[in-house]
């Protein structure tokens, strides 16, 4: 928020006008600081196991209608706003529903987190619901290991980057959640 000094004339009950010093403080959005709240957990989750549990700030929770409409009106789309992968998509009108984008991440969970050695990390970006590694795949030389992330690249909404060294590979994109089970056993011998 800032404030700006101004005398105003107001309105008040029963038609009397008041003149409001220069001093008062008028507060104004900052729309940086008022989508950083939105996106911001309350209250911050202790623990997150799976992407459901990341799911409470006002962007999750707050009428659907309500939240697109305030990252159209930041320009979300325009200046990257910090936003999970299902907002940029529905803002796009590619995918029906907020509760659809959900849905797909707790598939994702569903499966991932069934399978031995993979781990749910919620240290995402702002708003973003988390990733998944496959721990058996962490060792040397490699320096990052084979990992699923939820996209608005593609309809399919999950990509997995492999197993790599220094140079990053181009993600696999991968449709859904059946799509991960058909290609385990390709995803887990890298």
């Amino acid at each position: 928020m800032q404030s700006k000094e101004r005398s105003v004339v107001q309105a008040q009950e029963g038609g009397a006008r008041a003149r409001r010093s220069v001093n008062d403080v008028q507060l104004e959005p900052v729309p940086r600081l008022e989508w950083s709240l939105a996106t911001e957990a309350h209250p911050p989750a202790l623990e997150a196991a799976t992407p459901a549990s990341l799911r409470r700030s006002w962007i999750h929770t707050a009428p659907e209608h309500q939240v697109l409409g305030l990252f159209r009106k930041l320009h979300g789309a325009k200046r990257r706003l910090p936003a999970p992968w299902w907002l940029r998509a529905l803002d796009r009108g590619e995918i029906e529903s907020r509760d659809a984008a959900f849905e797909v991440e707790d598939e994702a969970q569903a499966v991932l987190g069934s399978r031995p050695g993979w781990v749910f990390v919620p240290w995402a970006g702002v708003g973003e619901a988390g990733y998944w590694e496959y721990a058996p795949s962490d060792r040397a030389p490699m320096r990052m290991p084979t990992t699923v992330v939820l996209t608005d690249g593609h309809r399919g909404w999950l990509n997995v980057v492999p197993v790599h060294g220094d140079t990053e590979p181009v993600p696999v994109p991968v449709k859904l959640a059946t799509g991960l089970v058909a290609m385990f056993p390709q995803i887990e011998a890298w």
